[in-house]
């Protein structure tokens, strides 16, 4: 249901994500924990495409991310 296949997200002054690969089938759950700035929202954000990544893949329900429109 959710692919990311070495995905980054980078920002101005750092690297949000750094070549991120997990899959995420349908029924499981997944918890996201971490400390502040370890790219929580960010990978939430990409999910949900408020942001598209710099590198990588993201499959969402069969769909490409790269290949939706905003």
């Amino acid at each position: 249901m959710i692919h990311f296949q070495d995905v980054s997200k980078h920002y101005e002054n750092h690297t949000a994500l750094r070549k991120i690969t997990f899959s995420i089938e349908k029924g499981e759950m997944v918890f996201v924990t971490g400390p502040s700035g370890s790219g929580k929202s960010t990978l939430l954000k990409l999910i949900y495409l408020a942001e598209k990544p710099d590198e990588g893949n993201i499959t969402v329900a069969d769909w490409e991310v790269e290949s939706l429109k905003e």
